[in-house]
């Protein structure tokens, strides 16, 4: 039974030492652990003030990004009023180029039909002095004598003439007039253009509009890295959590090991207590299972020893008893007395070293017999 616990209690002991060395593998993962944790946690207020940077620079571009974008349409308007400006300038002077010549040409027909009117109302006075007769009243003036009638020239003028000088006179001056409109629309649109340009050079607002859209591409395109910072924001405040409970989940197990590490040295204690007194000065249970085994088979052959020196005793006692009884009938007192009668010297010595050697294997034999194991082994069958 006592091996057999030892067995059990080594192969525990064993079972124990694989235990010990899975503690000790968890160890070392959760410090790999804790370590990768810590190292990662370390950099975390810098990695979040970090981001939170990207997150309030992106933002700060989108507002600059409005703003821009509210003053791209004046700017482009500007620009636009000032090309309108510099062309208007041109037409402008081509408007009153054309009013220049509609004017000229108004005043030679102008001139041209008061020539023309002259000339037919001199001609209607020789048509009317062609009829007027001696005695006769002047239509005109109602005199009988004409001592001077107006003569027709070369160059008389019907009214069909008069007429067309009045006509083209009369076209010359719409055509002034339409060209003078043109002009004042032409100048009002370029004071319109010159207010909204603001009185600068349509190179400087054209610069001025290429950096607006400059800095708006810039900002926009700074701006845009707003969703991606703050996703990469929540991926690291999701990893801050995680590396903060695998932390903590590792300094948990850590200290439920603890109570287990010394339960398990307790039973170890234990059982290598319980082991080094099974084992003795043996190295094992089975070299110790070994030296009882051949101590068990010794004791069975003193055992049978023993048995076989009872057996002898006995029959020994019987034979002295017989001996001392047959003494007795021959008349001695004791077998020493009928061995003194009945033997020399040399078969007594030889009778006494036997007697001597017998008595000292009975006493040996009861010694063996004493001792527990000994007497454990005798009733095993």
């Amino acid at each position: 039974g006592g091996l057999e616990s030892a067995r059990r209690a080594e192969q525990r002991l064993a079972r124990l030492a694989g235990e010990r060395d899975a503690l000790d593998r968890q160890e070392r993962a959760d410090e790999d652990v804790r370590v990768e944790a810590e190292t990662w946690l370390d950099g975390w207020e810098e990695t979040r003030a970090a981001l939170q940077a990207r997150i309030e620079s992106a933002q700060e571009a989108a507002g600059r990004a409005d703003q821009l974008a509210v003053q791209r349409e004046p700017a482009r308007l500007r620009l636009a009023a000032a090309r309108l400006r510099d062309q208007l300038a041109g037409d402008t002077d081509s408007s009153a180029e054309a009013v220049a010549r509609a004017r000229e040409q108004s005043l030679r027909a102008r001139a041209r039909w008061l020539d023309v009117k002259e000339r037919r109302l001199n001609g209607i006075a020789a048509e009317l002095a062609a009829q007027l007769t001696d005695g006769d009243p002047c239509a005109v003036c109602g005199a009988t004598e004409h001592p001077a009638p107006a003569r027709k020239d070369a160059g008389h003028v019907d009214r069909e003439a008069e007429e067309a000088a009045l006509t083209a006179s009369q076209r010359a001056e719409e055509r002034l007039a339409e060209a003078e409109r043109g002009l004042g629309v032409v100048r009002e649109a370029l004071a319109a253009a010159t207010a909204e340009a603001g009185g600068l050079q349509t190179s400087r607002l054209a610069e001025a509009a290429d950096e607006l859209e400059r800095r708006y591409a810039l900002a926009r395109r700074d701006a845009s890295a707003l969703h991606a910072a703050h996703e990469e924001s929540r991926r690291a405040e999701a990893e801050h959590e995680r590396r903060t409970a695998a932390r903590q989940q590792a300094a948990v197990r850590t200290a439920a090991r603890v109570g287990h590490r010394e339960r398990l040295d307790g039973e170890q204690a234990a059982l290598e207590a319980e082991l080094a007194e099974a084992r003795g000065r043996a190295a094992s249970v089975a070299e110790r299972a070994a030296q009882l085994e051949r101590r068990v088979a010794l004791l069975t052959d003193a055992v049978d020893s023993a048995r076989d020196a009872e057996d002898s005793a006995r029959r020994l006692k019987e034979a002295d008893a017989r001996l001392a009884d047959a003494a007795f009938r021959a008349g001695f007192d004791t077998p020493r007395a009928a061995a003194d009668a009945l033997l020399d010297d040399a078969g007594h010595r030889d009778l006494q070293r036997r007697l001597d050697a017998w008595q000292s294997e009975e006493a040996a034999v009861r010694t063996v017999l004493a001792e527990a194991d000994t007497a454990a082994a005798a009733h095993r069958p």
